[in-house]
């Protein structure tokens, strides 16, 4: 069993799958409606959970009564919740995501929480008792920047969600042990890969992954760059794939290389598409 912190976003995330896709004006029942906690830096919590690990999220959810739909999903999957949101009366960000089940695509509508700030408070050493593994997802960058700088006294590996680029990551990326990233990370100036795994050198940080979908992860340590191949499947819901890949990896970048640490979390993100939901997965896992 280990022990994980993840600061960054949480949300509530509503989902309808629909037997095909809306047309303007049309009305349409779902073949199912689900409910609950999202976010990045919340799903990798959860999924980190899911290895009998225990974890400790660090954001911003608020008490609105929406608010509830999110943190009934967190304490469900027993994941210890520091909510510092500092307007914590507001509504939480909301996601409304539409699944068309006759091609697996979706679309989602949301109310971004970059503009959302959490309320100052110590994250120091206190909080790090035990932790492993500190997972920062990149949006409240104050308190993403004290704890990493707090792990990194420690001796404690920081793992940084490269979803997309956000302003002044400049100061993190210093603090950062492991990157993955999505294909979407555009840093400027970096028009490949291997800008990519250059610049990041310059900021200290030798261990990157690159995620593609279906495609191999690009993976690269310390100068040696390998193409890692992920399971091909048939996707029924890629919803939530991504964040659980970091969880994962999380997980098993604490007992295994880098690069089998990356295709383990490739396996189980990949598996993740194959049912409704970004929960369904965990009892399978559990039944294997």
């Amino acid at each position: 069993m280990h022990k994980g912190l993840f600061v960054g976003q949480c949300s509530v995330e509503l989902v309808y799958y629909l037997p095909s896709a809306l047309q303007p004006g049309q009305r349409m029942k779902a073949e199912r409606q689900l409910a609950f906690a999202g976010g990045t830096a919340t799903n990798a919590a959860i999924a980190f959970t899911a290895f009998e690990n225990v974890a400790t999220l660090v954001t911003g959810l608020g008490e609105h009564p929406l608010s509830e739909v999110a943190r009934t999903d967190i304490m469900e999957r027993a994941v210890e919740l520091i909510d510092l949101d500092s307007l914590p009366h507001r509504p939480p960000s909301v996601g409304s995501v539409l699944v068309d089940l006759s091609t697996h695509d979706y679309g989602v509508a949301y109310s971004t929480t970059y503009a959302r700030k959490l309320r100052s408070a110590d994250l120091g050493e206190a909080l790090f008792h035990e932790v492993e593994v500190l997972m920062v997802d990149g949006s409240y960058l104050p308190q993403a920047v004290e704890a990493a700088g707090t792990a990194q006294r420690l001796g404690i590996p920081v793992v940084l969600d490269g979803g997309s680029w956000k302003d002044g990551l400049e100061e993190l990326l210093p603090l950062v042990d492991f990157l993955v990233a999505s294909k979407e990370f555009h840093m400027a100036g970096c028009n490949s890969s291997e800008d990519l795994f250059a610049a990041m050198r310059e900021f200290g940080i030798y261990n990157i992954a690159v995620t593609r979908s279906e495609a191999p992860i690009l993976a690269h340590e310390d100068g040696k760059t390998l193409e890692i191949p992920v399971p091909q499947i048939k996707v029924l819901d890629s919803l939530g794939a991504g964040d659980i890949f970091h969880g994962v990896f999380c997980h098993h970048v604490l007992e295994q290389d880098f690069f089998t640490a990356l295709q383990l979390s490739g396996e189980t993100a990949s598996m993740s598409c194959t049912s409704l939901g970004p929960r369904t997965w965990i009892e399978h896992i559990k039944l294997m």
